[in-house]
């Protein structure tokens, strides 16, 4: 007689809540210690840094997208930004409309690689 998958039961669901973005009304830095979302409202272009993500935060994933319509510069400390061309990138900077958005992943201590960018440039 063939054998039946064994069947598992966990004691419970998994909480898939949503997770609200970190609002950054003006200019600053991204918090990468945990995975999220950040929402960029200043009033005018903002100065956003995002720092190298270390050993600690080795597979974090951040979303930066935009809530006003100003073209927000992004800069990655120590040109950790790899996008699939050649070399490392410094800085994204978002169209000047809401809904620019940048999605990373912290790959090893010293990148972050782009997983998906709907609009603006990264140089």
């Amino acid at each position: 007689m063939p054998q039946l998958p064994r069947i598992v039961n966990y004691p419970h669901a998994p909480n898939f809540a949503a997770l609200p973005p970190d609002i950054l009304a003006g200019d600053g830095a991204i918090d990468i210690s945990m995975d999220g979302n950040t929402l960029l409202t200043k009033g005018s272009a903002a100065a956003v840094t995002v720092a190298a993500p270390g050993a600690a935060n080795v597979g974090r994933r951040r979303r930066i997208t935009t809530g006003s319509d100003f073209a927000h510069v992004v800069t990655f400390t120590g040109s950790t930004l790899r996008d699939g061309t050649t070399g490392a990138s410094i800085t994204w900077t978002a169209a000047a409309f809401r809904g620019s958005s940048l999605e990373i992943l912290a790959v090893d201590a010293t990148t972050w690689n782009v997983i998906s960018m709907n609009l603006g440039a990264i140089v």
